[in-house]
């Protein structure tokens, strides 16, 4: 049966049609072989005339009988319409037809043609008509990958192209690696579609599939089959190994519109129906603005052959812009079991929760001014566990006197907080803030003073309500110096930038307030931007108490010429806090405070970028041993989305992780690529992946086998393939998103 399959696979790719990458497009464009070094024509491309009134034409010899103009030997005529070279030329007056014999070379305004006969006349609609028998033809107007082959006769019109004893191919000249061979193939310009009838399609001469009839989009996306998905793998219970396979089928509602359906076979499992519908929205104010899209996805088993159940997915998703300050977005996410993606997906096994929302925000930048409303709702999967989700939170903020040296911001923002267990509490947190700061008129160095005022209410389920002030001040104190230099060849401007930051916070107690949405940002390595943002938590739960200094220092070399996505090309960062007060507030529950050092531990990083190398390291250093306890480094090069190799390393004390993962080319049209994410401190294989894939202008390959860890000691296996033939197939597929998701920086997109 397996073997069947994997049959199945390689014909069903050619019954296909191409679908430019499934991309959404309000303006079609004409595909494009990105992977071709050249394009070949069937002979050089000739400017037509610009002359309207006559024929240019050049001749050794030529004569005048009854009404026709006889030409010999190195013929060419050109006109507005056509350009027809060829041994002998036949042109009457009366009719305006030609008849040209031997080494005939044609070309209109998109096709070339070479024969030995051809005729050409004009209608009464003033459009051209071609014949030619024994041809060689060619599709230059549809740009770099055009339609090429032979036929034993061609009618060429304005609006359609008529073949006969026929092939036809999207590879290039003489290099037919698949083509399409038919009794007759007829090209509809004006509906993009071409149909052939009793066509076999071959590979490398092999005919691996026969049509009584065949249709295709000539140009552009189209409907029909893609590339079909075949995947081996082994349930965590069984022994041996299942496989399935993934026939899509697209349907071309509209340059703007789409619908993907596929037909899922697992053969642990039984049938999985599919569907996907998309659609843009365009922006309502500016063109210039991009596209909203909402999308629907749904997926149907409608019984698991091993536990009998229904299983589904459903995936909605809408970003729509409503006005140029309004801004709507929706996103609902669920699956029928916890266990949907570990057992029937097979992927996305590490996410822990799955999150649906509705949103409505305001953004009024002018005025300094915005505001959302929110509501969402999540759905444990997998391993993860229960967690808080806002059932509904407003918000809104104001910046008064914004761009003066005094600003101030105002900040409201209240949560109903729910839990799907019920002995959680529960409640609405309602939190509003006022900060003012002003730059003092000093030139150098910079003095910002600030103060803020933070109010919180919890207004608890089942328990007593808490109210929570908390006053702040503090000072920034910047000695910021730009320098002209040069480094690693390229001028750039040295930034020096040494901060003093002081930062009082009240000491408040709030151990009896509930945990909802806070963590600690010192939980795992302390960096840069941890110590000197001022704040220890994330959330509004838990506000540190502080009466603490911290110094740091940020040396940067950017290129003059660098936009804002470039790196700096070497950056350094260094800081430490210093506390007066030896009791922190703590994020554990029904705790207080917690004692700490007088002093932070250092964090330190390096990062430089260099033409195609990026290199970070991160560091949280130790005073009190002398030693580096936790750390982070990673090595990147990137030559382009095929050619590239990042390596990083951390160290968080207690675990350590190794991140491998890049492409290579062995090839022009070959490649590798692969990954490698490990615990190297337990020796656990997180996930492994490995590949190889053969791209060309004509049709592309690709294989993968992946290795994941199933958290119950032992590792699920599957392997994925697909064929694609340029212009007759096209990816959308789990194999692409799956490897993307393992590999960051490539493009599994095969070209």
């Amino acid at each position: 049966m397996k073997k069947y399959l994997i049959f199945l696979v390689l014909i069903l790719s050619h019954f296909s049609v191409y679908a430019d990458g499934v991309k959404l497009s309000c303006i079609p464009k004409s595909p494009v072989c990105e992977n071709c070094s050249e394009y070949q024509t069937l002979f050089p491309i000739i400017e037509l005339s610009s002359n309207t009134e006559s024929l240019d034409i050049e001749a050794d010899e030529s004569e005048i009988l009854n009404g026709k103009y006889l030409l010999n030997g190195n013929v060419e005529v050109n006109s507005e319409k056509l350009f027809l070279a060829a041994d002998d030329i036949e042109v009457s007056s009366v009719d305006s037809s030609i008849l040209a014999t031997g080494n005939i070379r044609f070309q209109d305004e998109s096709y070339l043609i070479t024969s030995d006969l051809l005729s050409a006349t004009i209608d009464e609609n003033n459009d051209l008509i071609a014949t030619a028998s024994n041809a060689n033809f060619q599709d230059f107007g549809s740009g770099l990958g055009g339609a090429n082959g032979y036929t034993e006769s061609i009618l060429k019109t304005p609006t359609s192209v008529l073949l006969k004893n026929s092939t036809y191919s999207l590879c290039p000249i003489n290099e037919n690696d698949w083509l399409i061979d038919a009794d007759q193939i007829k090209l509809d310009l004006v509906n993009n579609r071409g149909i052939a009838n009793n066509a076999t399609v071959k590979f490398y001469g092999i005919p691996i599939f026969y049509l009584p009839k065949y249709s295709w989009v000539v140009s552009g996306r189209g409907s029909g089959f893609l590339a079909p998905h075949y995947d081996s793998y082994r349930e965590s219970n069984q022994e041996n190994k299942s496989h399935s396979i993934t026939v899509p089928y697209y349907f071309n509602l509209a340059p703007d519109r789409d619908l993907l359906v596929a037909l899922t076979y697992m053969s642990s499992r039984r049938f999985i129906y599919e569907g996907k519908y998309r659609q843009l929205i365009a922006p309502k104010i500016s063109p210039d603005d991009e596209d909203s899209l909402w999308s629907i996805e749904a997926k149907y088993l409608p019984e698991d052959k091993i536990t009998s159940l229904k299983r589904w997915l459903v995936n909605f998703s809408d970003e729509i812009d409503l006005n140029d300050k309004l801004h709507f977005s929706a996103q609902y996410s669920r699956v029928s079991d916890s266990l949907y993606f570990k057992e029937i997906a097979r992927s996305n096994i590490d996410v822990k929760t799955l999150k649906s929302h509705i949103k409505l925000s305001y953004d009024d930048e002018e005025n300094n001014l915005s505001a959302a409303l929110l509501s969402e709702d999540e759905q444990v999967v997998n391993e993860g566990a229960p967690v808080y989700t806002r059932a509904l939170e407003g918000s809104i903020s104001k910046t008064l006197n914004a761009g003066t040296i005094m600003p101030v911001q105002v900040s409201l923002v209240s949560t109903k907080f729910a839990h799907d267990t019920k002995s959680k509490t529960a409640g609405v947190r309602t939190h509003g803030n006022l900060g003012i700061s002003r730059q003092l008129n000093i030139e150098y160095p910079i003095i910002i003073p600030r103060a803020s005022v933070a109010i919180t209410n919890y207004s608890l389920k089942n328990n007593p309500n808490i109210n929570r002030v908390v006053f702040g001040s503090g000072l920034d104190i910047d000695f910021t110096i730009n320098l002209p230099t040069s480094m690693f060849g390229y001028e750039a401007n040295h930034r020096i930038t040494p901060l003093i930051s002081y930062n009082y916070k009240a000491k408040k107690a709030q151990g009896n307030i509930p945990i909802f949405d806070t963590t600690d940002k010192y939980a795992d390595i302390i960096t840069f931007a941890d110590l000197t943002s001022g704040e220890r938590y994330t959330g509004l739960d838990r506000i540190t108490n502080a009466n603490d200094i911290t110094l740091s220092l940020e040396s940067s070399y950017r290129a003059i010429d660098a936009i804002d996505d470039d790196k700096d090309l070497l950056n350094m960062r260094i800081a430490q806090s210093f506390y007066t007060d030896d009791e922190v507030v703590s994020d554990t529950a029904s705790t207080n405070y917690e004692t700490r050092k007088s002093y932070s531990d250092i964090a330190a990083s390096i990062d430089v970028a260099l033409g195609k190398y990026i290199i970070s390291s991160s560091a949280q250093y130790n005073p009190d041993t002398s030693k580096i306890v936790k750390k982070e480094n990673s090595l990147t090069y990137t030559s382009n989305s095929r050619k590239f190799i990042t390596l990083s390393v951390s160290d968080e004390g207690t675990k350590e992780t190794e991140k491998l993962y890049g492409a290579y080319p062995l090839t022009d049209s070959i490649h590798l690529f692969g990954a490698l994410d490990k615990t190297t401190s337990t020796g656990i294989t997180n996930s492994e992946t490995t590949g190889i894939a053969y791209e060309s202008c004509c049709w592309a390959f690709r294989l993968a086998h992946f290795k994941t860890n199933d958290t119950s000691g032992g590792y699920n296996y599957s392997t994925g393939l697909e064929l694609v033939l340029t212009g007759l197939g096209s990816t959308s597929s789990p194999l692409k998103r799956k490897i993307e998701g393992n590999i960051p920086g490539y493009s599994a997109k095969l070209r």
